[in-house]
C-alpha cells in the first residue's frame, strides 16, 4: 500500500516547489539546446527521486510518465530529430515542450496524490459494489475538473480500492456511454478518463441531495435530543419558562448555524442560565452534554 514517509503539508509544500521550479525553468527561454537538456534532466531526476524517497511503492508508470514522455507527435511538428539537429531554434522549442509535458505529468502525480484518501490519512474507502466505484471515480475526478485524463486503476490503486481484471477500462467505457466522462481518443483501450460537464453536474446534484439529506437528519436529532432535554427538565421541577425559551431558541438557531457555532452558543447559554442562578452547574452540565454530546468543561 502507498504510505507518505513524511508529514503531509511539509510533502504538499515540497512537491508544489518541485513543479514552481520546472515552470520557472520553462519560462527562463534558454537558447542553448545543451542547457535546457540537462537542466530539464537535472529537474526532472530530482522530482523523481523526491516522491520515491516520501511515497513508499510509488507507482514507476507514473515515474516513466516524467522521464520518457511520449513525443512522436512533437518530432512530427518538429520535422524530426535530424532536423532538429540543424535549428538551434526548433531544437530548443522542442525540447522546452518536452519539459511542459514533462511538469504536466508532475502535476497529475500531485492530483492522484491530492484524491488519495490514504495518503490524505482520511479513512480507507470500502467499496464493493461496482456503483460505489463509479460514484468514487466521478467523485474525485470533479475533485480534479480539468483537461488532464486520470487512469481509474490509478486513481484505485491511490485508496487501496481492490479491483478484478479490466475493471477499470469497462468504468471507462461505461462512464463515456453514459455521458459522464471522455476518453482519451489517442489511448481509447485504456482506462484514462475526465470528466464532462454532463457528469460533474450529474456529481454536484448528487452531492446536493446528500448534503440536504445529512442536513434533514441531523435536524431531527437535535429536535429529539431537545424534546428529551424538555421532558427530563420537566420531570426535574425546571419548567420555568425562560429555560425552555431559550431551549426553544436554540432548537430555531440550529438550523441556521454550523454545528461547531451552534455548540459554542449553546455553552454561552447554560453559563449565563447559571450565572444568573436560573439553573445550577449541574443542570447546565446536562442540558449541554445531551444536546451536543460532548464534555461541559468550561464550569469547575
Amino acid at each position: 500500500m502507498l504510505q507518505l514517509n513524511s508529514e503531509l503539508n511539509l510533502f504538499n509544500s515540497l512537491l508544489y516547489e518541485k513543479i514552481k521550479q520546472g515552470e520557472e525553468l520553462l519560462n527562463e527561454k534558454i537558447n542553448d539546446p545543451d542547457i535546457i537538456r540537462q537542466k530539464t534532466k537535472d529537474w526532472q531526476e530530482e522530482s523523481i527521486k523526491f516522491l520515491e524517497t516520501n511515497i513508499n511503492e510509488f507507482p514507476e508508470s507514473l515515474i516513466s510518465k516524467i522521464r520518457y514522455v511520449s513525443d512522436g507527435n512533437l518530432l512530427s511538428e518538429y520535422l524530426g530529430k535530424k532536423e532538429l539537429e540543424k535549428n538551434a531554434i526548433k531544437h530548443v522549442n522542442y525540447l522546452s515542450a518536452q519539459l511542459e509535458k514533462k511538469i504536466i505529468e508532475l502535476k497529475k502525480c500531485a492530483d492522484y496524490i491530492a484524491i488519495s484518501e490514504i495518503i490524505n490519512k482520511n479513512k480507507k474507502p470500502e467499496l464493493n459494489k461496482i456503483e460505489e466505484k463509479i460514484d468514487f471515480v466521478l467523485q474525485k475526478l470533479n475533485l480534479l475538473f480539468n483537461d488532464n485524463y486520470y487512469s481509474i486503476s490509478m486513481i484505485f490503486k491511490f485508496n487501496a480500492i481492490k479491483y478484478r481484471d479490466r475493471e477499470p477500462e469497462e468504468i471507462a467505457e461505461n462512464l463515456k456511454r453514459r455521458g459522464y466522462g471522455v476518453r482519451n481518443e489517442s489511448w481509447p483501450a485504456n482506462d484514462a478518463l475526465k470528466i464532462s460537464v454532463k457528469g460533474a453536474a450529474f456529481i454536484e446534484r448528487k452531492n446536493k441531495a446528500s448534503k440536504k439529506k445529512e442536513k434533514t437528519k441531523a435536524e431531527s436529532e437535535i429536535n429529539s435530543k431537545i424534546d428529551s432535554v424538555l421532558s427530563k427538565l420537566d420531570d426535574l421541577g425546571y419548567g420555568q419558562e425562560i429555560i425552555f425559551n431559550e431551549i426553544e431558541e436554540l432548537r430555531n438557531l440550529s438550523k441556521k448555524l454550523s454545528k461547531k457555532t451552534w455548540s459554542q452558543l449553546v455553552k454561552g447559554k447554560m453559563v449565563d442560565l447559571v450565572i444568573s442562578e436560573v439553573i445550577n452547574k449541574n443542570v447546565a452540565t446536562y442540558i449541554y452534554e445531551a444536546l451536543v454530546e460532548d464534555k461541559f468543561k468550561l464550569l469547575k
